[in-house]
This record gives C-alpha cells, sequence and structure tokens, in this order.
C-alpha cells in the first residue's frame, strides 16, 4: 500500500503499533461491550418479572419503532468519517458532525409525526405518549459523535468509557423506578437521563468544537457511501417493526411480550461479531488494498466469534424450556418457541457478519444493500405467511429459511472479494459445539427420569460449558494463544491481526 498521505490513513500512533493495537482493542471492547450488556441484560430480567407480558408488550411496541427510526438515521455517516483521508480532520468532523445531526433531527421528527400513526395502528392511546417521549434518541445518538474521534484513532479505552455511561446510568435509573411502580414509564425514563449523561459527556471531552459546517461536495460525498447502509436500515426496520406488528394483530399484547423478549434475548448472539467488527473497521481501512491481510483478517475475526456466536444460541435452544420454568415463570412458556427458533436463525445468520465491513472499508458499500432487501423479502415471502398459517412455529421455519437465503448472498460476496469459504469456516467452529450439545443431551436422555428440576437444568449446564470450552480449546488453542500473546506484548510492524496456527 502506498505511503503517500493522500491514499492512507493517518494514524494517531505509529504504525509499528497497528498490529497490537487492533487485538488489544479486541479484549477492550469485550471487557467493556460484555460489561454493558451483562447489565443490560440483568436490567431486561428483572424488569420482565416485575412488569409482566403486557407492559413488556407495550414497550416492545415503542422500542421497536424508536429504535429502529433511530437506525434508519444511522446512515453510516459516522464509518464514512473513519474511512476518509482528509488532511484536516477538525474540519471534516465538524463537516460529518453537522450531516449527523441534521439527520437526526429529521428523524426525530419522523417519529415524532409516527406517535399518533402507531397509537392508532395498535389501538392504545397510551403509545402516543409512550412513542413521543422517546422522539429524542436520533438527535442524541447525533450529539455523541465525539465517539468518531476516538474510534478513528483506535482509542478504544476512551470510547468504550463514554459509551458504557448509557447502560450504567439507565440501569441506575430504570430499576429502582420499576420496583416502586412507575411501571413502561421507567423504560423511558431511564434511557432518557442515561443518554443526557453521555451527550454531556461526549462534549466535554471532544477535542474538537461542535461547530456546524455544511459544505455540498462533502453532504455528496458521504451521501454516495451511505445510501446503501440507509437501505440496509430500512430492511432491518421493516423485519423488526412487521414481526412486532404481526404478532401483536394474530396474538394480541401478550403475543407482542413474546416477540419482544425472544428478540430481546437473541439479540445477544451477534455481540461478539459486533465487537470485533468495531475494533477491526480502522485497521481494515488502513490495509483496504491488501487483499491478503484482509483475507486473514476476515477469517480470524470470525473464527474467535463464532467461539461466542454458536455456544451462545445452541445454549438457547437447549435451555430456553428451563430458563423460563425456573426464571421468568409460566406466563412466558409461550415464548420458548421463539427463543429457540431465533437462537436458531441467529447461529445461521452470524456465519460471516461483518463481511459488509472490508467492502465499506475500500468505499463500497452497495454490496451491503443487496443482502438487507433479501433479508426483507424473505421476511415478507417466507415468515410473514408462515405466521399466518400455520403460527409461531410456521413463523420460526421462515426466518430459518430467511437465514440461509441470507447465508446464499453473503457467501457469494465473501467468496468474490476473499477467495473465503464460508461454509467451510462454519463447519470448522460448529464441530466443537455440536460435540458439547450431544454431550448434554446424552446427558439428559441417560442420567435423569421424573419432573425437570432446577438442579437437573443447572448440572447439564455445565456440562454443556465445560465441554464447550474443552471442545473449542481443543480446536483452536493456537489461535486463542496467538491473540493472548498480541495483547501481552506490543507487535511488530506490518500485519494487523497475527498469523494464526491453525
Amino acid at each position: 500500500m502506498s505511503d503517500d498521505p493522500n491514499s492512507a490513513i493517518k494514524l494517531a500512533f505509529p504504525r509499528s503499533e497497528l498490529r497490537h493495537r487492533t487485538v488489544h482493542g479486541v479484549f477492550i471492547n469485550a471487557l467493556f461491550m460484555g460489561g454493558a450488556e451483562v447489565l443490560v441484560l440483568a436490567q431486561g430480567l428483572i424488569v420482565t418479572v416485575l412488569l409482566g407480558p403486557q407492559s413488556i408488550g407495550l414497550y416492545g411496541i415503542v422500542t421497536t419503532t424508536a429504535v429502529t427510526v433511530a437506525a434508519l438515521r444511522r446512515v453510516g455517516i459516522d464509518e464514512a468519517f473513519v474511512q476518509q483521508r482528509e488532511s484536516d480532520q477538525e474540519l471534516e468532523f465538524q463537516r460529518a458532525f453537522t450531516l449527523e445531526l441534521i439527520v437526526g433531527g429529521i428523524f426525530s421528527l419522523v417519529l415524532l409525526c409516527a406517535a399518533p400513526v402507531v397509537a392508532v395502528v395498535y389501538g392504545d392511546t397510551r403509545l402516543l405518549w409512550l412513542t413521543a417521549a422517546v422522539a429524542y434518541l436520533p438527535t442524541a445518538f447525533a450529539l455523541q459523535a465525539p465517539t468518531w474521534i476516538f474510534f478513528r484513532q483506535m482509542d478504544f479505552l476512551r470510547v468504550r468509557t463514554l459509551q458504557v455511561l448509557v447502560p450504567v446510568v439507565t440501569f441506575c435509573v430504570t430499576v429502582p423506578l420499576a420496583a416502586v411502580g412507575v411501571g413502561v414509564w421507567s423504560l423511558v425514563i431511564g434511557p432518557a437521563v442515561g443518554n443526557t449523561v453521555a451527550v454531556v459527556a461526549g462534549i466535554a471531552v471532544c477535542p474538537y468544537p461542535l461547530a456546524l459546517r455544511f459544505d455540498r461536495q462533502a453532504r455528496d460525498r458521504y451521501f454516495r457511501f451511505s445510501w446503501p447502509v440507509f437501505v440496509a436500515a430500512g430492511s432491518l426496520l421493516l423485519v423488526q417493526q412487521g414481526q412486532m406488528l404481526a404478532f401483536t394483530l394474530h396474538g394480541g399484547l401478550a403475543a407482542a411480550g413474546y416477540i419482544t423478549l425472544a428478540v430481546t434475548l437473541t439479540r445477544y448472539a451477534d455481540r461478539a461479531d459486533q465487537i470485533i467488527a468495531t475494533t477491526i473497521y480502522p485497521a481494515i481501512c488502513v490495509v483496504r488494498d491488501q487483499l491478503g491481510t484482509l483475507r486473514e483478517i476476515f477469517v480470524t475475526s470470525n473464527r474467535v466469534a463464532l467461539m461466542w456466536v454458536l455456544p451462545f444460541c445452541a445454549g438457547f435452544i437447549l435451555f430456553a424450556p428451563d430458563l423460563v420454568q425456573f426464571v421468568l415463570g409460566a406466563k412466558w412458556r409461550p415464548a420458548v418457541p421463539l427463543l429457540q427458533g431465533l437462537a436458531g436463525a441467529a447461529a445461521i445468520q452470524q456465519l460471516g457478519y461483518n463481511w459488509f465491513s472490508f467492502y465499506r472499508a475500500r468505499g463500497d458499500s452497495s454490496r451491503q444493500a443487496v443482502e438487507a432487501v433479501v433479508m426483507a423479502a424473505g421476511f415478507l415471502g417466507l415468515a410473514l405467511p408462515g405466521l399466518l398459517i400455520w403460527g409461531t412455529w410456521g413463523f420460526i421455519g421462515g426466518r430459518l429459511a430467511g437465514a440461509v437465503l441470507i447465508l446464499i448472498v453473503r457467501r457469494h460476496y465473501v467468496r468474490a472479494l476473499l477467495g473465503v469459504e464460508l461454509l467451510v469456516l462454519g463447519a470448522r467452529g460448529a464441530a466443537p459445539i455440536a460435540g458439547a450439545t450431544a454431550l448434554t443431551l446424552a446427558v439428559r436422555a441417560l442420567a435423569w427420569s421424573g419432573p425437570r428440576t432446577l438442579v437437573m437444568a443447572a448440572v447439564e449446564v455445565v456440562v454443556f460449558l465445560a465441554a464447550s470450552a474443552g471442545l473449542t480449546w481443543g480446536a483452536e488453542r493456537g489461535l486463542v494463544r496467538e491473540l493472548v500473546a498480541q495483547v501481552r506484548a506490543r507487535g511488530p510492524a506490518g500485519a494487523v491481526v497475527p498469523t494464526v496456527v491453525p
């Protein structure tokens, strides 16, 4: 790759540190994001028990609308800022921030205007005020733009310290409010306080002033990159809002609560991918013309991600009935098939999840739009008819078939750019978890008799986790050792990720 400053990203540190910073960043992000997600999961379980299916269903409608609209406004301006190579970074940040704030303000207005529509569609006036109360979210996310600067500099510690403020403050406000009887409004007030704290903290440490600088050329440049990201976000909005509406109309507010619970818990399947994808993206931008290095990064990052994704999804399939019986309560029993089915779909869909980052880093974001359209088509043509005709199991079958279609598209693009076979990569990651699952099922079939107890479930969880860890270590110990070595020592100049022993 050329050393011309106009063709390479200017790093805030010596290039010889790139390899070490990338691997070290994965561990920092895992620590912070893992801790934050445990907090969010704990909050979700606590308020689920305190509020019950109908209140969770009510909030599920609101949060699905708000979060997906907020996601729709995220058109990739932040990623375009990371991969740009302008000389004046302060001016470029202010241009990008101005565009992000405009987009965030527009979508806040969209969400505000959508509030009465949501109330009418679902036939519940409470949704009017709840949806209006979260209309600030797109603008609040835009005001957290200072994290882009630290992300581009690969200063992951500062990025995650700022971002973790939201879940920590939200938990500290939401749970007490839910406990004293504030009800569904506790789920609105808590995030509002958390986002406010994060915005104030981000502005306080931002190295550049948040000036507004509108530039037409910058606008055109950013939006050429961003329109496919918008299509992808729109497709996700269609799926998330569509399944919420479909379950509500099909089974009422309680059914909305069941799908909300399933989506909320199974979404943690993608956390390893998110941790790794967000860490390596700046590094990919630096070496984006070195296809051999990109191939190595892709394979290594996916092998690491599968160590989390597959045990998580298999664990949900095995133990979702126990989670409901011993933790959530019998009123959540209808959610069991959804928990298992969405976990299965997630296992398929997470294979090669970060593929689009490699195209984006090379300035090509259009391929992701193709996958997004296939995702939306699979939902509309398979999952939705399946729900209407065969109920919950029909919906699950449709989601699984849709995940396979997505994998077919993804496999094509990965082979075209990187020459990697996704199915081989997936089979390698699945083998240890298949063995652990078989051992757990053998214990279940041979060791127990009589009614299911908490002790039985706990023993099986230990067996599954121990077997998964042992078999994965046997298959991937070279990878784990190399990554740990990179965290402990400063890496030499050259590759972004280590050459891993197969």
